[in-house]
């Protein structure tokens, strides 16, 4: 069983080297041969390495690289990718370091098609997999049979029949041209599962000499002992039929003896391969696995199985999340180096916090304290979150919030700070100073609920249903935290005559994004501002002057209607001052005084 997690992540980075050149004549190998053997999945991560590792230019690539472009979760790359290495058409490479882990990946060739033929595991598992009759016609299309050289003799010349040496200066080759990788001629194959003291035992050394087991041919009997299930007995007796007159062992009379031994003893069947190696998704404990798994248990191994985007797509009934969610979660991977269980309980915690959403800032803030804490697990990171759940409720615990004399005191101070921030007049207080508000305030817009700052915005007392529904419809709709949201309502409650409008909360929280306000205190001072420059501009505005109006730009009838207006108050005023002056004249004639 391998550990998925001890072997690969999404964020592990990734070069990709190809040490050899590739042609068309390879990927015909690949896709007849190899692809029966190891699966369409397998050959579609080695082109797809292939293409990449032609012109690689970006250096920094990670694992989300591939699950992206292949669509397969990590557990599926990594299988393909062990399946390549398995038959020798992928070197792999891996260095860790400190707070990464990072690949190689070299591109290797596949064997040429007689070496591929001549190998009898490979040719066994081909057989296998395709039948006698499809095997035999990819046998005759790449084993070419040429025309007979009999009877001819080799008059090729030689290299130093038509070359000579010129003494010259050779200048020194400071380039390494090799990467210290060989092209293959065999497949990665361990002799040492193989017992060939107890081989050796049963052998007359007059018979069957040590020299002539040379490397190369403990390989073959190696490979033919593990494709036929046969013992190091077994092989004995197959050795001995293989010699041929010199007492060497013969290759080809040891496959045949083989398969004839294999048909007589074992099954008339051929043989066939499968994968024995498992991968596991989840983390290996020390502790005896349980007999019943526990709730928490079975959530810990989906959030180790499940890939960023399977959770997404979890946590949304099995939709496709959407691509600005998508884009959220790769950067968080990218930026902050965090392993794929860990990142799963920041998208479950947040979606759990957020009503559904993701937010962004929230999410950073998050990944960053996580990060800082070292979390490395999905457990741990459900440990961090229940903990600062914790904290939170004993924190608040002081300040349950219920119709007392201590909401009254918290609605006290909420509407002085409506007076002092939003130029209220009738809730101004002077008990209060502003700097004590603005802390008391925001405590208050941090560690309340939703629903229960709504209540202590009613004085303690229920809310109207239609309030409640306003603040559930708000909640659903919008993507900010909870103390920028509890801001929300404190301004638009206090501006609006103590009543909650859906229309006006919109309009404003589309204004604060705009605007990026993510804290409360932001917020605070945003409403405070705009509500200030909104009583400077009335201020400005005097109604109790004339306006300045060019006169050119009236039309005539109205210069007419205020001329005549005008003549008529002129002869009013002049008859009023004619009459007061006969007045007085007459007084004088009489000799009367004012009185």
């Amino acid at each position: 069983m391998v550990n998925l997690y001890r072997e690969l992540q999404p964020v592990d980075r990734l070069s990709i080297r190809i040490p050899f050149p590739l042609s068309s004549y390879e990927r015909k190998l690949i896709t007849l041969l190899y692809q029966p053997l190891i699966g369409p999945d397998a050959v579609s991560l080695y082109f797809m390495l292939w293409a990449e590792g032609e012109d690689m230019i970006e250096t920094n690539l990670s694992h989300y690289h591939l699950m992206n472009a292949l669509d397969m979760p990590i557990a599926q790359v990594f299988e393909s990718r062990i399946a390549l290495e398995a038959i020798g058409l992928l070197r792999s490479w891996r260095r860790e370091e400190d707070t990464m882990r990072s690949f190689i990946y070299d591109v290797m060739p596949p064997l040429d098609a007689k070496l591929f033929f001549d190998d009898p595991i490979l040719s066994m598992f081909l057989y296998s997999k395709i039948g006698e009759h499809a095997y035999r016609l990819l046998r005759q299309r790449f084993i070419v049979k040429g025309s007979t050289t009999a009877g001819y003799s080799d008059v090729s010349r030689s290299f130093m029949d038509v070359y000579q040496p010129v003494q010259q200066h050779m200048p020194p080759n400071d380039l390494q041209m090799s990467t210290g990788v060989e092209k293959p001629k065999d497949i990665p194959f361990d002799t040492h599962d193989f017992d060939f003291e107890a081989l050796r035992q049963g052998l007359s050394e007059q018979l069957v000499p040590q020299s002539v087991l040379t490397p190369e041919m403990k390989v073959l009997i190696a490979k033919t002992a593990f494709l036929y299930h046969l013992s190091p007995k077994d092989m004995q007796q197959i050795i001995m039929m293989a010699l041929d007159e010199t007492m060497h062992i013969n290759e080809a009379k040891l496959k045949k003896s083989a398969s004839s031994y294999y048909k007589m003893t074992i099954s008339t069947e051929p043989p066939t391969m499968k994968k024995f190696v498992k991968v596991e998704e989840k983390i290996q404990t020390e502790e005896p696995q349980k007999e019943s798994k526990t709730k928490k248990d079975g959530v810990i191994e989906n959030f180790n199985a499940l890939s960023p985007i399977e959770t997404l797509s979890a946590l949304a009934g099995d939709r496709p999340p959407f691509p600005k969610d998508i884009e959220l979660v790769e950067e968080l991977v990218m930026s902050y180096d965090m392993p794929m269980p860990v990142v799963n309980v920041l998208i479950h915690y947040t979606c759990l916090r957020n009503n559904g959403r993701l937010n962004k800032n929230y999410m950073h803030a998050i990944a960053s304290a996580w990060r800082y804490s070292g979390a490395e697990t999905a457990e741990e990171a459900m440990k961090m979150a229940r903990d600062f759940e914790h904290k939170k409720q004993v924190k608040e615990e002081p300040k349950t919030l219920v119709a007392s004399d201590a909401m009254h005191e918290q609605y006290k101070v909420l509407r002085a700070a409506a007076g002092a921030f939003y130029q209220i007049e009738v809730a101004k207080d002077g008990a209060y100073s502003e700097t004590e508000l603005k802390t008391k305030t925001i405590e208050l817009f941090e560690q309340t609920e939703p629903m229960t700052f709504l209540q202590m915005l009613n004085d303690g007392k229920e809310p109207f249903s239609n309030d409640v529904k306003v603040i559930q419809k708000a909640l659903e709709s919008f993507d900010m935290p909870q103390e920028v949201f509890n801001a929300l309502i404190h301004y638009a409650y206090f501006v609006s005559t103590n009543s909650i409008n859906l229309n006006f909360l919109e309009a404003i929280a589309g204004s604060w994004r705009k605007e990026n306000i993510a804290t409360a205190e932001a917020a605070l001072d945003y409403a405070k501002a705009y509500q200030q420059s909104k009583s400077t501009k009335y201020y400005k505005t005097s109604y109790t002057k004339q306006p300045q109006v060019d006169e050119t730009k009236l039309p005539g009838w109205f210069k007419d209607g205020q001329h005549k207006k005008h003549v008529e108050e002129q002869s009013e005023q002049t008859t009023e001052k004619d009459f007061e002056a006969e007045r007085r004249k007459i007084l004088e004639e009489l000799g009367l005084d004012e009185g």
